[in-house]
């Protein structure tokens, strides 16, 4: 493919990525929620998040900035019913991150 002059690898790269403005259809209802939650890197290693949007097949997390997540990890979600799920890092941008949930929650 030829590039416009000018143009670099890295702007025919970005170009191929989806844009953040487009909205995306979405396999389930997000809802706004503000939950306490919990990343579990260990067996005494806690580190404090919170759940903002929460659907069937993930949720938007808050959590430092400065706090490197790891590929998967268990998430505690405190809501009516304490649960814990495995979540797979989606992406992340600042002190947000977003996960897909791998497996059903657990009780």
């Amino acid at each position: 493919m030829r590039q416009p002059p000018g143009a670099s690898m890295a702007d025919a790269r970005e170009a191929d990525l989806p844009n953040p403005a487009v909205p995306v259809a979405r396999a389930g209802k997000r809802h706004r929620v503000v939950q306490q939650g919990r990343i579990v890197l260990g067996p005494e290693q806690l580190i404090a998040c919170t759940v903002h949007d929460l659907s069937p097949r993930g949720a938007k997390i808050r959590v430092a900035s400065e706090q490197v997540l790891p590929e998967t990890f268990p998430l505690v979600i405190a809501a009516h019913d304490l649960r814990t799920v495995t979540v797979r890092l989606r992406w992340r941008r600042g002190d947000l991150a977003g996960v897909a949930f791998e497996d059903e929650p657990a009780a």
